[in-house]
Protein backbone atom coordinates (compact mmCIF):
# COMPACT_ATOMS: atom_id res chain seq x y z
CA UNK A 1 0.00 0.00 0.00
CA UNK A 2 2.92 2.11 1.20
CA UNK A 3 4.23 1.84 -2.66
CA UNK A 4 1.41 2.68 -4.31
CA UNK A 5 0.69 6.02 -2.09
CA UNK A 6 4.30 7.11 -2.95
CA UNK A 7 3.84 6.37 -6.54
CA UNK A 8 0.33 8.33 -6.98
CA UNK A 9 2.46 11.33 -5.03
CA UNK A 10 5.26 11.56 -7.47
CA UNK A 11 2.52 10.97 -10.50
CA UNK A 12 0.55 14.20 -8.95
CA UNK A 13 4.13 15.79 -8.11
CA UNK A 14 5.04 15.37 -11.87
CA UNK A 15 1.60 16.23 -13.27
CA UNK A 16 1.49 20.07 -11.17
CA UNK A 17 5.18 20.53 -12.04
CA UNK A 18 4.99 20.02 -15.72
CA UNK A 19 1.18 21.86 -15.76
CA UNK A 20 3.27 24.95 -13.83
CA UNK A 21 6.09 24.99 -16.09
CA UNK A 22 3.53 24.87 -19.13
CA UNK A 23 1.56 27.81 -17.41
CA UNK A 24 4.73 29.61 -17.05
CA UNK A 25 6.32 29.39 -20.45
CA UNK A 26 2.98 30.00 -22.22
CA UNK A 27 2.86 33.24 -20.10
CA UNK A 28 6.09 34.40 -20.94
CA UNK A 29 5.47 33.80 -24.96
CA UNK A 30 2.36 35.59 -24.90
CA UNK A 31 3.85 38.40 -23.19
CA UNK A 32 6.83 38.30 -25.39
CA UNK A 33 5.01 37.52 -28.46
CA UNK A 34 1.34 38.84 -29.09
CA UNK A 35 2.03 37.81 -32.83
CA UNK A 36 -1.45 38.57 -35.03
CA UNK A 37 -4.09 35.71 -35.73
CA UNK A 38 -3.65 33.87 -38.72
CA UNK A 39 -6.54 35.41 -40.47
CA UNK A 40 -5.07 39.42 -39.58
CA UNK A 41 -4.87 40.89 -42.95
CA UNK A 42 -2.61 43.78 -43.87
CA UNK A 43 -3.54 47.42 -43.70
CA UNK A 44 -3.71 49.76 -46.56
CA UNK A 45 -4.25 52.71 -44.79
CA UNK A 46 0.06 53.19 -43.58
CA UNK A 47 1.80 56.73 -44.45
CA UNK A 48 5.09 58.29 -44.82
CA UNK A 49 4.77 59.18 -40.73
CA UNK A 50 4.13 55.10 -39.66
CA UNK A 51 6.93 54.32 -41.45
CA UNK A 52 9.00 56.94 -39.31
CA UNK A 53 7.77 55.55 -36.38
CA UNK A 54 10.43 52.56 -36.86
CA UNK A 55 13.07 55.08 -36.54
CA UNK A 56 14.37 52.77 -33.46
CA UNK A 57 14.79 49.54 -35.71
CA UNK A 58 17.80 51.61 -37.89
CA UNK A 59 20.91 50.14 -37.35
CA UNK A 60 23.60 47.68 -37.70
CA UNK A 61 22.33 44.19 -35.45
CA UNK A 62 23.47 40.97 -34.50
CA UNK A 63 21.30 38.66 -34.20
CA UNK A 64 21.44 35.27 -32.61
CA UNK A 65 20.12 31.37 -34.16
CA UNK A 66 21.35 29.06 -31.27
CA UNK A 67 25.00 29.17 -31.42
CA UNK A 68 25.45 30.98 -34.82
CA UNK A 69 24.54 34.39 -34.98
CA UNK A 70 23.75 36.28 -38.23
CA UNK A 71 24.20 40.03 -38.97
CA UNK A 72 22.05 42.88 -40.25
CA UNK A 73 21.61 46.64 -41.41
CA UNK A 74 18.09 48.21 -41.21
CA UNK A 75 17.19 51.50 -42.62
CA UNK A 76 14.69 53.35 -43.54
CA UNK A 77 14.68 55.21 -47.19
CA UNK A 78 12.35 57.23 -48.54
CA UNK A 79 9.21 54.90 -48.39
CA UNK A 80 11.20 51.60 -47.30
CA UNK A 81 12.81 49.73 -44.80
CA UNK A 82 15.91 47.80 -46.02
CA UNK A 83 16.94 45.44 -44.72
CA UNK A 84 20.45 44.23 -45.42
CA UNK A 85 22.31 40.85 -44.71
CA UNK A 86 26.07 41.51 -43.72
CA UNK A 87 29.07 38.92 -43.65
CA UNK A 88 30.79 39.20 -40.31
CA UNK A 89 33.37 41.22 -41.56
CA UNK A 90 30.12 43.55 -41.98
CA UNK A 91 30.36 43.99 -46.24
CA UNK A 92 27.22 43.37 -47.49
CA UNK A 93 25.86 39.64 -48.33
CA UNK A 94 23.70 39.42 -51.17
CA UNK A 95 20.97 42.05 -52.15
CA UNK A 96 19.23 43.88 -50.05
CA UNK A 97 15.50 43.69 -49.05
CA UNK A 98 13.08 46.43 -49.37
CA UNK A 99 9.65 46.41 -47.37
CA UNK A 100 8.11 49.43 -49.45
CA UNK A 101 5.06 51.35 -48.62
CA UNK A 102 2.93 51.32 -51.50
CA UNK A 103 -0.76 52.62 -51.83
CA UNK A 104 -0.50 52.15 -48.27
CA UNK A 105 0.30 49.05 -47.68
CA UNK A 106 3.76 48.67 -46.18
CA UNK A 107 5.16 44.93 -47.27
CA UNK A 108 7.60 43.13 -49.99
CA UNK A 109 7.00 40.02 -52.18
CA UNK A 110 9.90 37.18 -52.03
CA UNK A 111 9.15 34.67 -54.54
CA UNK A 112 6.05 33.81 -54.55
CA UNK A 113 5.44 34.46 -50.94
CA UNK A 114 4.35 38.38 -50.09
CA UNK A 115 4.19 40.28 -46.48
CA UNK A 116 2.50 42.78 -45.48
CA UNK A 117 2.60 45.06 -41.83
CA UNK A 118 -0.92 44.77 -40.58
CA UNK A 119 0.03 47.29 -37.51
CA UNK A 120 2.51 49.89 -36.87
CA UNK A 121 3.64 51.32 -33.85
CA UNK A 122 6.37 53.26 -32.05
CA UNK A 123 7.61 50.00 -30.69
CA UNK A 124 6.59 47.62 -33.05
CA UNK A 125 5.49 46.24 -36.12
CA UNK A 126 3.70 43.19 -37.31
CA UNK A 127 3.90 41.62 -40.80
CA UNK A 128 1.44 38.99 -42.09
CA UNK A 129 1.58 36.22 -44.92
CA UNK A 130 -0.55 37.14 -47.72
CA UNK A 131 -2.54 35.24 -48.39
CA UNK A 132 -3.14 34.03 -44.79
CA UNK A 133 -1.43 30.59 -44.05
CA UNK A 134 0.88 30.85 -47.36
CA UNK A 135 4.36 31.57 -44.90
CA UNK A 136 5.05 33.03 -41.26
CA UNK A 137 3.48 35.74 -39.41
CA UNK A 138 6.56 38.18 -37.89
CA UNK A 139 6.94 41.00 -35.65
CA UNK A 140 9.68 43.03 -35.01
CA UNK A 141 9.40 44.53 -31.56
CA UNK A 142 11.47 47.11 -29.90
CA UNK A 143 13.24 45.89 -26.69
CA UNK A 144 15.53 47.23 -23.69
CA UNK A 145 18.41 45.36 -25.09
CA UNK A 146 17.77 45.94 -28.74
CA UNK A 147 14.48 44.53 -30.53
CA UNK A 148 13.30 40.72 -30.94
CA UNK A 149 12.03 39.52 -34.27
CA UNK A 150 9.06 36.80 -33.41
CA UNK A 151 8.52 34.38 -36.27
CA UNK A 152 5.61 32.52 -36.29
CA UNK A 153 4.52 29.57 -38.73
CA UNK A 154 1.25 28.01 -38.45
CA UNK A 155 0.40 24.67 -38.12
CA UNK A 156 0.30 22.12 -41.11
CA UNK A 157 -0.61 18.66 -41.66
CA UNK A 158 2.58 17.62 -40.65
CA UNK A 159 3.65 20.20 -37.96
CA UNK A 160 2.00 21.82 -35.42
CA UNK A 161 2.39 25.34 -35.49
CA UNK A 162 5.36 27.02 -34.20
CA UNK A 163 7.73 30.03 -32.72
CA UNK A 164 11.44 31.10 -33.19
CA UNK A 165 12.60 34.51 -31.36
CA UNK A 166 15.19 36.28 -32.31
CA UNK A 167 17.52 38.69 -30.20
CA UNK A 168 18.64 41.50 -32.14
CA UNK A 169 21.80 43.59 -30.11
CA UNK A 170 23.10 46.39 -31.25
CA UNK A 171 26.44 45.31 -33.66
CA UNK A 172 30.06 47.21 -34.73
CA UNK A 173 32.04 44.52 -36.89
CA UNK A 174 35.37 44.36 -36.51
CA UNK A 175 38.00 46.23 -38.32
Amino acid sequence: MRNHLCTFLIIIFVFVFAGACEKGDAQKNAANSSIASPSATPSNKFTSADLAKLKWIEGTWRGVDGDKPFYERYKIEENALVVESLKEDGSPDGEPSRFELKNGELGKIEGDRRSAASEISDTYVQFVAVPAGKGNNFKFAKQPHGWDAVLEWPATADKPARQKIYKMEPWQPKK
